[in-house]
């Protein structure tokens, strides 16, 4: 009966000096684990040994995991990414014709000498800039949409203003 005591006083102290470990020493404690399994063979039949790692695969996908590998297999992104290239591109061209309608307009306001040239140049920087706003406000409504369907760890796309954007072309709101 005293082997079965020291024994049982034996393997509460392996116990209780185990749990302090788990508490206090996690990674020494799982380092050790792992090399001891290592020493008993433990990983050595796993499946794929030997074999490179599938770092593609996205374990965060579940059910959309088969829609996905068939996109990228066909290589066609998600729509969310198409609409996001969309809309990036739709910018782009907005605000390279606001650089190129200021650069014009600026040119030939400057050039021009009678007032009814001027005011008929002013007239047209208006309504660009009124054909600017209405299309950035529809720009914005997809923005808004998009943002909607986006996975939430991608980056969002930020409203657009028509202010900051002339202000980006060097353009001036009204020309005088």
């Amino acid at each position: 009966m005293d082997d079965y005591l020291k024994d049982s006083m034996q393997n509460a102290v392996e116990k209780a000096k185990h749990q302090q470990r788990m508490r206090h020493d996690w990674n020494d404690l799982m380092e050790e684990l792992i090399q001891d399994g290592v020493e008993k063979g433990l990983f050595d039949n796993l499946p794929g040994k030997g074999k490179p790692l599938n770092l593609t695969k996205n374990h965060f996908e579940g059910e959309q995991e088969l829609a996905h590998s068939i996109l990228k297999e066909n290589d066609v992104p998600p729509a969310w990414i198409m609409e996001r290239n969309q809309v990036l591109a739709e910018t782009a061209e907005l605000r390279a014709e606001i650089e190129r309608k200021w650069g014009w307009h600026e040119e030939r306001f400057t050039a021009v000498t009678t007032p009814a040239e001027r005011d008929r140049l002013t007239i047209s920087w208006d309504d660009a800039c009124l054909k600017w706003a209405a299309q950035i406000e529809k720009l914005n409504k997809r923005i808004d949409t998009y943002n909607l369907k986006r996975p939430l760890a991608n980056m969002e796309l930020f409203k657009l203003n028509l202010e900051a954007e002339l202000q980006r072309a060097g353009a001036a709101r009204w020309l005088r």
